[in-house]
């Protein structure tokens, strides 16, 4: 077990492709658009990651407001761009399902 877990529901920003990395392995990075319910309830953009298999999957149904249930852990990255250093949060999909519209 790891204290490392994440559940979302949400929808596509946008469409999403497959890519290709050097090695040629695939991966699709995405946002979800997550809402909060309440009062003032307003939305979240999570940025998600998904490789291999997983990432041909999500991409079969990949049109914009496509709501899936992704489940996942949260993985840090930095990496230099211009000469400054950059830090990325994401969510890494290791599993997920098509919601109902």
């Amino acid at each position: 077990m790891t204290n490392n877990y994440v559940l979302l529901n949400g929808k596509l920003s946008r469409d999403i492709e497959v890519t290709k990395n050097d090695k040629g392995n695939s991966f699709v990075k995405f946002c979800l658009i997550c809402t909060r319910d309440g009062i003032n309830s307003y939305s979240d953009y999570i940025n998600c990651i998904a490789f291999g298999e997983i990432a041909n999957a999500i991409c079969r149904k990949g049109e914009k407001d496509t709501a899936y249930h992704i489940e996942g852990n949260i993985r840090t990255n930095s990496y230099e761009k211009n000469g400054k250093k950059n830090y990325s949060t994401n969510v890494v999909v290791e599993s997920f399902r098509l919601l109902d519209a």
